[in-house]
């Protein structure tokens, strides 16, 4: 077996049919290439309609367990798997059509530890064809992880935008090892750190579904708060790993290191400043600050690349960095004033995201 293609499942009877069709409309024999979906104790339909692509196709197996959340469920999926290589998918989203085969097929005759692809942002469910196609696309050349870590600033952490050898897993013995949030930024960069063999398809292959259904995606203040908590944990094991880096002796460690330290500060920016505009209180923001601060990753330091070069990144970031300055902005913006300061259209921008 090629692949093992693995599904977190937790009350997505809405998307979870679109996932599976997405992934059984590849050009990959059905014996090479296995789909494991594990219900994480979902309390809709989704189990009932899993079961019956389940039924009706030999690759797709169906497990299921009380509710113990994803970094539980992801690890009992890696044992679980079968396949040379593994790929994890988010059951609300979605690939497209017949672009999983050209991957697989040049991993595994390569056999590279790490195989990566671009991910395309959709509000759409039906954008199913490739903009590009694999074989025409250029292909970069095959490097060690060290070097991608170094010539990619802004590389994803995100698990499903990359598959995996599994023998090169279970070789450093990389789990996920966090309970209040994914756990994506150190399984990712570890692996990254290891590998000796990779690659990347500069194509959109991934569909990164965005639904205002979802619960994390929504605009209420519970998932604002959510997330924002999900970040501040990141932004700790972020700062960890950084610390560990430190020690170790690897090739480009200068180089990876700023650029480590670099997309941690872009997480904390963005973070401080949905603290801001949502509405977590004075006590909450400032509790988050002091664990970002403990971490050494505030004040900001290296949020200084091109693209953040402009003068309002610049003026807020000045603003941030003054712990005393901000606390008092804070109280006045969740005060009466609130509507005339850091109006979420100028300083903070409408567009401001991760």
């Amino acid at each position: 077996m090629k692949l093992s293609i693995l599904i977190p499942m937790y009350n997505v009877e809405s998307y979870i049919e679109k996932c599976l069709s997405s992934l059984l409309a590849q050009r990959i024999s059905t014996r090479d290439y296995e789909i494991i979906v594990v219900n994480d104790g979902s309390t809709d339909k989704s189990l009932q309609i899993a079961e019956t692509f389940s039924k009706n196709h030999s690759n797709i197996f169906i497990y299921s367990q009380e509710n113990r959340g994803a970094v539980f469920t992801r690890n009992k999926m890696l044992k679980l798997a079968k396949g040379e290589y593994i790929y994890f998918v988010d059951a609300d989203d979605y690939v497209a059509n017949n672009s999983l085969n050209t991957v697989l097929d040049f991993a595994v005759s390569n056999q590279l530890d790490l195989v990566g692809f671009d991910t395309l942002i959709t509000r759409s469910r039906e954008v199913n064809t490739l903009d590009s196609t694999l074989e025409d696309s250029e292909l970069s050349k095959i490097v060690t992880g060290t070097e991608f870590l170094r010539d990619n600033k802004n590389l994803r952490i995100e698990i499903w935008w990359y598959f995996i050898k599994k023998d090169f897993l279970n070789k450093h013995q990389v789990t996920f090892d966090r309970t209040d949030y994914d756990g994506d930024v150190v399984f990712t960069l570890k692996l990254f750190l290891e590998a000796k063999k990779v690659a990347y398809f500069p194509v959109k292959i991934y569909r990164y579904f965005q639904s205002s259904e979802s619960t994390v995606r929504s605009g209420s203040d519970k998932a604002k708060k959510r997330i924002i908590d999900y970040f501040v944990a990141l932004i700790d094991d972020f700062s960890r790993l950084i610390d560990e880096v430190k020690e170790k002796e690897i090739e480009h460690k200068k180089t990876i290191i700023n650029n480590f330290n670099f997309r941690r500060d872009v997480f904390v920016f963005f973070t401080i400043t949905k603290m801001v505009k949502g509405n977590l209180n004075f006590k909450e923001i400032k509790h988050n600050l002091i664990k970002c601060e403990a971490v050494g990753a505030y004040p900001i330091k290296h949020f200084n690349a091109e693209e953040f070069s402009a003068l309002h990144y610049k003026v807020l970031k000045s603003l941030l960095n003054n712990k005393w300055t901000l606390y008092f902005v804070l109280k006045a913006y969740h005060s009466k004033s609130r509507k005339y300061i850091l109006n979420s259209k100028n300083i903070l921008g409408k567009n401001t995201r991760f």
